[in-house]
């Protein structure tokens, strides 16, 4: 998300998006290894952030608005951006968010999961373009190199870790497309933090804040009942305050 947000400016309609979270099985039996991408520090969009491989989709990967299309455009970005070809393989999907009106670049992006053997995806790699360091790491992992500030994990990666980390991955795989059509539309705001100075928070439906907030709103997806209310940008990483 960028740092900048208008509460008052005129929504941008969101463009679509497919984001695929790579689960490679750990030999061990434990928890699965995650492959992560740290965006271009020259992004226009999420710049320096760290990601799941995903992108917009194109015209050219179905009809406009179908799931068809989400799909299609799951797997060209995972093949584009990580190297990973994920062939015939199924895609779960299992979460849908919508960048707040506030922010002037949209998107709808449908979350995927995709399962690999403990042996595949050595070869995952960043295009060296949009994407740079890629990386295979637990979620655990990931969320305490964000506490310390070493990366930047965007509100809507940073609640997927948060899941994941927390033993929640079969309660996803249980998710049905009905309930993960559903969109979840935060608000941005800016607010006053600990030292007086101006911090951007991300707010969830179920925050008792929301409602009276400018911006487009939408009802709160039960799926996403145990995320945080809110999560509020601290230095260069966001957090759950």
């Amino acid at each position: 998300m960028s740092i900048t947000v208008d509460p008052f400016s005129t929504p941008k309609p969101p463009r679509p998006a497919a984001t695929v979270v790579l689960l490679r099985a750990a030999a061990s039996g434990g928890p699965p290894a995650i492959f992560m991408l740290r965006r271009s520090a020259r992004s226009p969009f999420m710049p320096d952030a760290l990601v799941f491989p995903g992108g917009a989709v194109d015209p050219g990967d179905g009809p406009a608005g179908s799931d068809e299309a989400f799909v299609v455009a799951a797997l060209r970005e995972c093949q584009e951006e990580a190297g990973v070809d994920l062939g015939v393989r199924r895609l779960h999907w299992f979460d849908t968010w919508v960048t707040p009106s506030a922010e002037p670049r949209r998107y709808e992006a449908r979350f995927f999961l995709a399962d690999l053997a403990a042996d595949e995806g050595a070869d995952a790699v960043a295009d060296g373009h949009e994407t740079l360091e890629g990386r295979w790491a637990s979620a655990a992992d990931y969320l305490a190199q964000g506490e310390v500030g070493a990366v930047d994990l965007p509100p809507p990666t940073l609640c997927t870790l948060m899941r994941l980390a927390d033993g929640r991955l079969d309660g996803l795989r249980t998710l049905t497309a009905d309930e993960a059509r559903a969109p979840l539309l935060p608000k941005a705001m800016l607010e006053a933090g600990p030292d007086g100075e101006d911090r951007i928070a991300v707010v969830l439906p179920h925050d008792p804040g929301y409602d009276a907030l400018p911006g487009e709103g939408l009802p709160l997806p039960p799926r996403a009942a145990d995320l945080p209310n809110r999560l509020v940008r601290v230095g260069n990483t966001w957090r759950v305050p």
